[in-house]
């Protein structure tokens, strides 16, 4: 892990240094002939459900049902990435999805069937992407997974961008069925790719000797989201800024047609959040842990501030510099989702990960649903300025006073003051076990005191170097209560009395 920070605030973790890497090169390019081959697909279903049906309703079903296997499946499906070894399961799904995509190519299912075998897909995605951010934490650390993490939604966004402008004219220039087949293909490519590439992993749960219980591990995986300290108001942040966000983008079409600036404009207002997230997760991707901690609210704010502005204004060139800024602004997701990843541990990550994506598609849906009723009551700029600003107010809100189920955004001075002393009791009370048994153990240094970064350390760690035994100073003993988080994983050196 590269440690060194340059003066202007920048990691020397450069992006093209990740492509050093074997396993982070073949999961990116694999990710990205996933979305592509996605992003194809629906396309290429939806013109041939319009061509056999000549229905809009239907048409729109078929891009409408690809959100529904988030929320109805994402909390549960996502527990496959902590019961099963993730490469093998990102491969079972590129091959899985693979094989229903060839039943619509190759056949001549009905429609019906058709979007039945479309949802299964969808489902399908759920854990491959709870997987794939799962088993990037496990290849890389550090600043390097949060510049890592950067790339991967930053090829996102230009897919998607790229998807909506390219998708059409390659399904009308070679005909659905063959758009199908190479859909197809591009998960037959991922899937070989990760197998030649990616590195062997056992299963995170299953190394702990558990039974699988989807239920119960689903369960588990809400308790620690609720019980981690810090982590409801991650979760806060994390819904926030893409909720209000796809109000704006949701709102788009409507808006440019009411003020009378043509479909380009409303193309110019779809294409401007995706692009600035683009440029924003590039940004955000090269800044230091610190750094990061320091614009995690101003750019926080910034997403609602900036879709405030632009239903202030009926200039296009504002109000597309204005979703353009928020979208920048939302480059501090890439600083949530490496701090969510960073304090919960492996076998639990996948289960945290998926419920981190449902409560974006849950925060997004719900928004774009709500914003077009109550814009059809009231007017589209004045859901724009009211959602935006309401956005801010509960971002400022969250992050002084902190969420209703979990601390601030930020370690409290106080508090950290307190863990200081508490780990170096800790420290005191292993030394003088140490004495008194004459038994050589590993305790943290002093200096490591200073460094006080969230992780998950609930009680003070020591390790025998007689016997390899480990144990802990509890928790109750240190006058700390249990899940108060002190500082990263404290470098251990050996004591010999």
């Amino acid at each position: 892990m590269i440690d060194a920070v340059s003066r202007a605030g920048r990691s020397t973790v450069r992006y093209r240094d990740l492509f050093r890497n074997r396993e982070f090169s073949a999961l990116f390019v694999a990710d990205v002939l996933s979305r592509i081959g996605s992003q194809l697909g629906k396309f290429a279903l939806a013109a041939l459900v319009y061509e056999r049906t000549n229905s809009p309703a239907l048409t729109a079903a078929t891009f409408a049902v690809t959100y529904l296997p988030g929320v109805l499946g994402g909390p549960v499906l996502s527990t496959l990435a902590d019961r099963f070894p993730r490469r093998q399961l990102l491969i079972s799904c590129d091959l899985l999805r693979a094989a229903l995509t060839a039943v619509i190519a190759l056949g001549t299912p009905r429609v019906e069937v058709a979007l039945a075998v479309l949802l299964l897909v969808e489902f399908v995605r759920v854990p491959f992407g709870a997987a794939r951010m799962a088993i990037l934490s496990d290849i890389l650390d550090g600043d390097r997974f949060v510049a890592g993490n950067a790339l991967v939604g930053t090829s996102q966004q230009v897919v998607q961008v790229v998807g909506f402008a390219a998708g059409g004219f390659i399904v009308v220039l070679v005909g659905a069925q063959p758009a199908l087949l190479a859909d197809m293909a591009t998960y037959v490519l991922s899937a070989v790719l990760l197998g030649m590439f990616v590195v062997r992993r056992p299963a995170p749960a299953k190394a702990r000797g558990q039974k699988a219980n989807l239920l119960r591990d689903t369960w588990e995986g809400i308790r620690v989201v609720r019980d981690t300290g810090r982590m409801p108001t991650l979760f806060w942040l994390l819904f926030l800024g893409p909720t209000v966000l796809a109000t704006a983008e949701g709102l788009a079409i409507p808006y440019a047609e009411q003020l009378g600036l043509g479909t380009q404009a409303a193309g110019a207002f779809l294409a401007a959040p995706a692009l600035g997230s683009a440029v924003g997760l590039v940004i955000v991707g090269r800044m230091t842990q610190r750094r990061r901690e320091i614009v995690l609210v101003p750019f926080s704010l910034a997403v609602g501030l900036c879709v405030a502005a632009a239903g202030l204004t009926p200039f296009v060139v504002v109000i597309t510099g204005g979703l353009f800024l928020a979208g920048v602004a939302m480059g501090h997701i890439a600083h949530l989702q490496a701090t969510i990843v960073g304090i919960v541990d492996q076998d639990v990550r996948g289960r945290v990960i998926g419920l981190g994506n449902t409560v974006l598609q849950i925060g997004q849906g719900l928004s774009i649903l709500l914003a077009g009723v109550v814009a059809q009551a009231t007017s589209i700029r004045s859901v724009l300025v009211c959602s935006g600003f309401a956005a801010a107010f509960v971002v400022l809100l969250v992050s002084v006073v902190g969420s209703p189920h979990g601390g601030r955004h930020r370690a409290d001075p106080r508090a950290q003051r307190r863990q200081r002393r508490e780990l170096q009791k800790a420290r005191d009370l292993a030394l003088a076990r140490a004495r008194r048994h004459r038994d050589p153990i590993a305790v943290p240094p002093p200096e490591s005191l200073e460094s006080l970064v969230q992780s998950p350390t609930y009680d003070a760690p020591y390790t025998s170097t007689v016997n390899g035994s480990a144990g802990h100073v509890p928790s109750q003993t240190l006058g700390r209560r249990p899940g108060t988080q002190v500082s990263t994983v404290l470098p251990e050196y050996h004591v010999r009395t």
